[in-house]
């Protein structure tokens, strides 16, 4: 399905298969002679076909796609290597995460592991790390091979038809998230940084302390800025961006004094404190949550836990390799 949300930008919507998100939100901007790809889809057979379907209705011929990737999660990248086989491709993303696409196209397991590996540090299970490793396609479609990146900085600028981009270093969400902002019709090409409906998480990384302060500060970045539209990279496209980033800002403030009340008296790992949370999705019970969404929530209560830690609100003890947390008295 496409939709022309503003002249020369084009949505394509992307089935996320075995996810919560359902959905993927690809832009396409028109320019001569090249276009710009905003994000891919998992590299499986639903989302190929989808874009694929997408561009032939839109009549973009086959080697006019340069690539942006906003970030490395593999439903936005999954697709970047066989797009950029084609010739004449540029694709670009950020130094951080295009660094991070490119080692887990050439060696995923090796990639993942590193994560699994810390995430073990902080209590979560073998068994949900194990399934959500073997079936989740965050983890499992993802892209294959080589590829070359044209690596983007803060303030750099690419030039689509009428479209000037700026580049936005919006981290957070991911170690190296990048966005664009059309200055000239004020539309602001987000990503995961900003979505409309749910709440863009800031799962723990083990190369970017504080991600959920790192996303609070990028707020801080952008907040300023005339935006008249959002583009998402999940959900519904946003008209008020300040609501929407007010309303992000109470929502992490309200978490971060529940999970330091929950944690008053105790001294837990994050994946001990998960289960504890009042969470909205599902049915708002942990054992209603797919192996998926358990591994999510553990890496986004993690992130809660060390912002709590940085603001000295909690601290952190390491006894027989498990990382617990308690409350500073």
């Amino acid at each position: 399905m496409t939709e022309t949300v503003a002249p020369g930008v084009h949505r394509i919507e992307i089935p996320l298969p075995r996810t919560a998100l359902r959905a993927l939100n690809v832009y396409l901007l028109r320019g001569t002679p090249r276009n710009l790809l905003i994000d891919t889809g998992f590299n499986m057979p639903e989302c190929r076909e989808a874009l694929y379907s997408g561009l032939a209705e839109l009549s973009v011929p086959e080697n006019s796609l340069d690539l942006f990737l906003t970030h490395l999660h593999t439903d936005h990248c999954g697709l970047s290597v066989e797009l950029a086989a084609r010739p004449g491709t540029t694709v670009y993303a950020g130094a951080e995460d295009g660094a991070d696409v490119v080692r887990m196209a050439a060696d995923a397991p090796a990639f993942w592991r590193v994560v699994l590996d810390d995430m073990a540090r902080y209590g979560c299970p073998q068994e949900l790390m194990r399934t959500v490793a073997a079936t989740h396609p965050g983890m499992t479609c993802g892209p294959k091979g080589d590829i070359s990146i044209s690596y983007v900085s803060e303030g750099d600028v690419l030039r689509y038809g009428d479209a000037v981009l700026r580049v936005l270093a919006v981290p957070g969400h991911t170690p190296g998230h990048m966005a664009l902002y059309d200055e000239g019709r004020r539309i602001l090409f987000s990503g995961d940084f900003i979505l409309s409906g749910a709440a863009s998480n800031t799962p723990h990384w083990p190369q970017m302390p504080d991600p959920l302060g790192v996303f609070l500060h990028s707020l801080d970045e952008v907040y300023g800025m005339d935006m008249e539209l959002v583009l998402p990279g999940h959900g519904k496209l946003l008209r008020d961006a300040r609501k929407r980033m007010d309303d992000l800002r109470i929502g992490r403030t309200h978490r971060l004094d529940e999970t330091a009340e929950l944690l008053r008296g105790k001294e837990l790992t994050a994946a001990e404190l998960a289960p504890l949370i009042h969470w909205s999705g599902g049915e708002g019970h942990w054992e209603s949550f797919m192996p998926a969404q358990q591994w999510f929530a553990i890496q986004d209560v993690l992130a809660y836990l060390e912002h709590l830690e940085v603001l000295g609100r909690t601290v952190r003890t390491e006894r027989g390799g498990l990382i617990r947390f308690s409350t500073v008295c």
